[in-house]
């Protein structure tokens, strides 16, 4: 039986670390989300700064950022910096995974692990105007702010995702669970979570 590996995609704004974090209370397994760009960095020689605005790069800009240094020799040990990023953030990934059952927060972890690990993959969603109530509650911004970078970080994460991943980020059907958190509470959204692995058959 292989190891099951939970992981979280969710939209900016949906308390989708906040639900993965309690599910790996619940069932107290290790939770990992920043935790992978410090090792990823730690490992690769890059900064961890480098590495989490990485994942936030739009395709298009990650393409030309990768065309544009192998002009100017931005390579880092032989290599596009970019590549190094992604390579160390995979590492970093199977790294985890190997360690036993946990929960991974984006990363492309579902599509990282997915032919070495049972993984359960979960999206975290929900409304616009609550996201965005969210957020500029969060980070003291105001609201045609907050509007303004759901719609730069869920691009960019999408971008992220479909580049590297043969799934589209987002789409129902290519995750297990979708859930949409506007109307519950993290721990309500985080033992439904629970409660479905509990039925859930293993691969």
């Amino acid at each position: 039986m292989k190891t099951r590996i939970i992981t979280i995609g969710r939209r900016f704004g949906s308390g989708g670390r906040l639900i993965g974090k309690a599910v790996s209370e619940i069932l107290e397994i290790p939770f990992f989300d920043r935790e992978l760009i410090t090792k990823a960095a730690k490992e690769s020689g890059l900064c961890d700064s480098f590495i989490e605005s990485f994942e936030q790069t739009p395709t298009s800009s990650l393409l030309y950022s990768l065309v544009m240094n192998a002009q100017s020799g931005g390579f880092y040990m032989g290599k596009p910096v970019e590549l190094m990023a992604y390579e160390a953030q995979i590492n970093a990934v199977r790294s985890a995974a190997e360690g036993g059952e946990c929960v991974i927060v984006g990363r492309c972890a579902d599509y990282i692990l997915k032919d070495d690990y049972d993984v359960a993959s979960v999206f975290i969603t929900a409304g616009p105007e609550y996201r965005a109530k969210v957020v500029s509650e969060r980070e003291g911004i105001p609201i045609k702010d907050a509007r303004a970078k759901l719609v730069r970080m869920d691009k960019a994460r999408a971008s992220y995702h479909n580049y590297h991943a043969e799934t589209k980020w987002g789409a129902a059907d290519s995750y297990e669970l979708c859930i949409n958190s506007e109307h519950l509470t993290t721990s309500q959204a985080a033992e439904l979570i629970v409660k479905y692995l509990s039925v859930r058959g293993s691969k």
